[in-house]
């Protein structure tokens, strides 16, 4: 991505069917980020309900998801394992080009 002057900050995806939140296979794949660069974002997009979210682990959901072992979709109980990044919104005034680095 240094071709492009880009920087990954998180990634983004859907839930055609569900509202905006982490599921377990999400909080998985935010802790791989967020390893890697603190400030990562989760963006989840729900077009069903008309909403989006903006996520990251909090500290003791990055500890207890770096610890995990399990596979596929399962549940993680007790603390709380993720928080809104209320700091980001959404706004109509910039541009966005989507590139395939693929």
């Amino acid at each position: 991505m240094d071709k492009q002057e880009l920087i990954t900050l998180g990634w983004i995806h859907t839930h055609p069917s569900q509202r905006a939140f982490l599921t377990s296979i999400d909080l998985h794949m935010q802790a791989s980020y967020q390893a890697l660069l603190p400030e990562a974002v989760a963006v989840v997009v729900a077009p069903k309900y008309g909403e989006s979210g903006f996520f990251r682990l909090s500290e003791a959901g990055l500890d207890s998801i770096l610890r995990c072992r399990q596979a596929d979709a399962h549940s993680h109980d007790g603390e709380v394992l993720f928080t809104h990044c209320q700091h980001i919104g959404l706004t109509t005034d910039y541009g966005v080009n989507i590139v395939d680095l693929r």
